[in-house]
Order: structure tokens, then sequence, then C-alpha cells
């Protein structure tokens, strides 16, 4: 039913915008001189674009201040540029989960979205305060990678599991209740879920490789 929703949202912008634009050649071809000119009444589809459109500003407006907090709490260029790559991540492993399990993109599942994009970076920061903390030790860049993403590895996956927990019996919802949230439900769990992957494999990588042996604390 979410899947068939969803196509017909779709579909509707897509006969809307095929409308118009044969609506423009008829205007052309008989209208021309002035003696007819044809106005639309009502489009819904103008509703529909409109609150996509305001769904993907307000993402990107809080991917934008989660990046910027993030610095102001680092004062480092590199570490920010690391969580940060976390966001765009998990946004794209999240779409890929929304495509497989036949999510659309439709209001409820963009306003998931970006309901999580301010939690995608929080399993990023753990683990990459953890990694920092051994190389303050002495430990190398691969060695200190490795011990900080085991060490904070369970209690990231159970925080993660947790939250899930409360979003993810959404779709179990029947009537109305479940038809309107569960396509946020999903989406929401998705990009946790790709967060979780993002920040116990990519994070450690790239600060093995690329953390440039700077720390937290250091100036620079």
């Amino acid at each position: 039913d979410r899947a068939v929703d969803g196509l017909e949202t779709v579909r509707t912008v897509l006969v809307a915008r095929r409308v118009q634009e044969r609506l423009k050649e008829i205007q052309a071809e008989y209208g021309a001189d002035g003696s007819m000119k044809l106005e639309t009444i009502t489009d819904q589809s103008r509703f529909i674009d409109q609150s996509i459109q305001e769904v993907l500003s307000s993402a990107w407006i809080g991917g934008g201040l989660a990046i910027i907090i993030i610095y102001l709490f680092l004062q480092q260029v590199f570490p920010t540029l690391i969580i940060s790559l976390s966001i765009p991540i998990s946004v794209v492993s999240t779409f890929f989960f929304m495509y497989v399990s036949n999510v659309s993109l439709n209001i409820m599942s963009l306003g998931g979205l970006a309901l999580g994009v301010g939690m995608l970076v929080d399993n990023s920061i753990v683990v990459l305060e953890s990694i920092d903390r051994f190389r303050k030790d002495g430990l190398s860049k691969a060695e200190a990678a490795r011990r900080g993403a085991s060490l904070v590895g369970m209690p990231v996956i159970a925080s993660t599991l947790t939250t899930v927990c409360v979003f993810l019996p959404i779709i179990f919802i029947s009537g109305v209740a479940g038809q309107l949230f569960a396509d946020q439900s999903l989406t929401v769990t998705y990009s946790l879920l790709a967060s979780l992957l993002v920040a116990l494999t990519l994070i450690p990588m790239m600060s093995s490789g690329f953390h440039g042996g700077q720390s937290f604390g250091s100036e620079g």
C-alpha cells in the first residue's frame, strides 16, 4: 500500500507536468492570435512539489548547521570533515534501502530523512573521540583506529538499536496512522543503521589514514 501511495504521488506530479506541457503546445497552436486562452484551475502537483522542496531545504539547513556546530566544538577542519562525510554517505545509503524496500520519495519519507539528519553524526563523533583518546596515548593511527572503534562498538550499536526500536514498530500500526507514518519510520530506521555502519567502518578507516596525527585538544 505504501509503495502504491508513493507511486500515485509520483504519477500525479509527472502527469501534471505533461498536461502543462501539452497545454502550452495547444495554446501556441490554437491561441496564438489571442482568441483562446487556457488557464489551470487547480494543480495538486504544485502542493506536492512545494512540500518536497521545503522538506529538502530543511534537511540541507539541518545538515549544514550540524556541520557548523561540530566545527565549533572540535575547532579543527579535518576531524570535522571526517565526521561530516557520514551525513551524505548515510543519506545515499538510506536512498538505496528505500529503493530496495519500495519506499518512495514523499513528504513523510523525506520528513523522516530530515529528522534523522541531526542524528547521523552522533555515532561518528563517539567513534572518532574514542580513536582520538588512543592517539593521545601514543598509539599509531591504525592501532588507535582499531582499538577506538572496538572499545565503543557495542555501546554505539546498543544506542542506535535502542532508537531504532522506538521508530521501527510504527510500521506495524494499522489504519490511517500506519499509512501516514510508516514511510517516515522506515526512513529514520534506515538512516540510523546507515550511520552506524559508516561510524564503525568508514570513520576508523579515514581516521587511520587521514587524521594527520592531530587530536581534538590540539591547535590547528
